[in-house]
C-alpha cells in the first residue's frame, strides 16, 4: 500500500478554483486519496502533519532554473539542485540550456531525464532555440521536442538576429512548445553594471538602459503576431515590458510572461552597499519598475514567478562589482521572498500567489503539476506564513551561495515538502 501521510487542519490554497479554505488531505501510497473537512486518521501506521496555521498548496513549479550540468558541475548539478528545490517547496522545475554543451541535441536532453530520475523533484529539460545557443542556425527542435523538452530557449543570449528570430518562431508552430525568450539588445546594454538611473550614476556604475529589453521584447511580440508562435518572455524588469505584453494579450497575441522573485523584492537603490549578489540580469530597475512590476502580478499581465536561480562560484562573486558575475541563487527563497513582498507587503491574495508559483507555470510549459485534487500525484507543499528566518550563506543546499537574499527577513517558511507521498523535506530534520 505505501506510505500513508494525514495533513490536517491546514489552510488548502487551490489554484484551480480560486479556493482558500481548511481541509485536510489524506495521501496513500503516491496519490491524494481524500480532500474533505475533516478525515479521522484511522488505525495503522499513518504519518499525520499538523498544518494548522499553515498554507497547504501543490508543489510549487519553478519554470527557469540553471542547474549549470553538464559542465559546471562545481557551481550546481542535478541533484544538488533538486536538494535545494526541495528545500524551497518546488516539486517540479525546468532548467535552462546554457550548459557546456549547450542542451542542444536528444542525447543532451535524454542525459537531464535520465540523470533527474535518481532525484525526488521532477526535473524537464528546456532545449535550445540554436546550436550552441550561438544565435545562427535553428536547432531540430521536432527531434529535441521527442525526446522530452517541453520548450525552447537561448537564455543567457538573445537572438538578435530578427530574421533568424522570425524563422524560430514559425519552426515552432509546428512542435507548440513555447519559445522562452531572453530579451536584450546588446547595443544598449554594452558592458552595463546595473540599471541606468540615478543610482548608477552616483555609484559610478555603467548603467543598462531599459531600452536594452523593451525594443527586443516590442520586435518579438510583434513577430509573434505575425507567425502564431507561442512566445513566453523571461524575467520581465521593466513598465513598459508589462504595458507592452498587457496590450499584446488584448490583442490576442499568444505570448506569456514571468516575472523573477528578486525583481519584485528589490529595486536599484539596494546596489547602494555594492552587493554583488544584487548583480543581475536584467539589472534591478527603479522603484517605479519594480511597482509596476507589482501591479503586473495583481492585474493577471504576469503568469509567472520564477527563480532563474543562477549559482555561482564564491571566487565569481566576493570580488569587485565589475568583475563579478551576474546572478543569484533563489530556489530556496522563491515562496519565502514572494510572499513576504506581495502578500505581506503588498496586499496581493494567497490564492493569486499560489497559481503564479504553480498552475501558471506548469501550464506555460504544458507538464502535468501544480493541481492539488482526489487522484493526482501528492505532489504538496506546507508552509507557515507567520514563522520568519533570515537566510544566511551557510544555510544553503545549493552548491553555491550568491543569495541576493542573505540577510533579509522572511515570512513563509516551508515546513514540508511531499514528492508523491513521500516526505523529501522537512524543516529542521536536516
Amino acid at each position: 500500500m505505501g506510505s500513508k501521510i494525514l495533513i490536517s487542519n491546514g489552510s488548502l490554497a487551490d489554484p484551480e478554483t480560486g479556493r482558500f479554505c481548511r481541509k485536510d488531505i489524506y495521501i496513500e501510497g503516491r496519490l491524494i486519496k481524500d480532500i474533505a473537512d475533516k478525515i479521522e486518521a484511522g488505525s495503522g501506521d499513518i504519518k499525520i502533519i499538523d498544518a494548522r496555521g499553515m498554507i497547504v498548496m501543490p508543489g510549487l513549479v519553478d519554470m527557469h532554473v540553471h542547474l549549470r550540468d553538464p559542465g559546471f558541475e562545481e557551481e550546481e548539478t542535478i541533484e544538488s539542485g533538486a536538494e535545494a528545490a526541495l528545500a524551497g517547496g518546488i516539486t517540479s522545475m525546468a532548467c535552462m540550456p546554457n550548459t557546456s554543451p549547450a542542451i542542444d541535441s536528444p542525447h543532451l536532453v535524454k542525459y537531464v531525464i535520465e540523470k533527474a530520475d535518481s532525484t525526488d523533484c521532477s526535473i524537464y529539460p528546456v532545449a535550445a532555440m540554436t546550436k550552441g545557443i550561438a544565435g545562427k542556425e535553428i536547432t531540430e527542435m521536432g527531434l529535441l521536442s521527442e525526446e522530452g523538452a517541453v520548450a525552447f530557449s537561448d537564455d543567457g543570449r538573445c537572438v538578435s538576429d530578427a530574421r533568424l528570430m522570425f524563422e524560430i518562431m514559425r519552426y515552432s508552430v509546428q512542435f507548440g512548445k513555447p519559445l522562452v525568450l531572453h530579451e536584450e539588445e546588446y547595443s544598449f546594454s554594452g558592458y552595463g553594471l546595473m540599471h541606468e538611473g540615478k543610482f548608477s550614476t552616483r555609484l559610478g556604475l555603467e548603467g543598462i538602459s531599459r531600452l536594452s529589453d523593451d525594443i527586443i521584447i516590442q520586435r518579438d511580440i510583434m513577430l509573434a503576431g505575425k507567425t502564431g508562435a507561442r512566445i513566453h518572455i523571461t524575467h520581465v524588469s521593466t513598465s513598459a515590458a508589462v504595458d507592452m505584453i498587457r496590450r499584446a494579450k488584448k490583442n490576442g497575441v499568444p505570448v506569456t510572461c514571468d516575472v523573477t522573485s528578486h525583481h519584485l523584492f528589490f529595486n536599484d537603490s539596494f546596489l547602494e552597499g555594492f552587493n554583488t549578489n544584487l548583480k543581475v540580469k536584467p539589472p534591478l530597475r527603479s522603484r517605479d519598475d519594480q511597482m509596476a512590476l507589482i501591479e503586473g502580478v495583481k492585474d493577471g499581465t504576469i503568469d509567472a514567478i520564477i527563480s532563474d536561480h543562477a549559482p555561482h562560484l564564491d571566487t565569481e562573486k566576493n570580488t569587485t562589482f565589475r568583475a563579478a558575475e551576474f546572478g543569484t541563487i533563489g530556489l530556496e527563497t522563491l515562496f519565502a521572498s514572494s510572499y513576504t513582498k506581495l502578500c505581506r507587503d503588498n496586499g496581493v491574495g494567497i490564492d493569486k500567489l499560489v497559481r503564479l508559483l504553480t498552475l501558471g507555470p506548469s501550464s506555460i510549459i504544458g507538464i502535468n503539476a501544480g493541481k492539488i485534487s482526489r487522484g493526482k500525484s501528492a505532489d504538496i507543499t506546507v508552509a507557515d506564513p507567520g514563522a520568519d528566518f533570515t537566510p544566511a550563506a551557510d544555510s544553503f543546499r545549493s552548491r553555491s551561495k550568491n543569495s541576493a537574499f542573505i540577510g533579509q527577513k522572511l515570512y513563509g517558511k516551508i515546513k514540508y515538502t511531499v514528492k508523491k507521498g513521500k516526505i523529501v523535506y522537512e524543516s529542521g530534520s536536516n
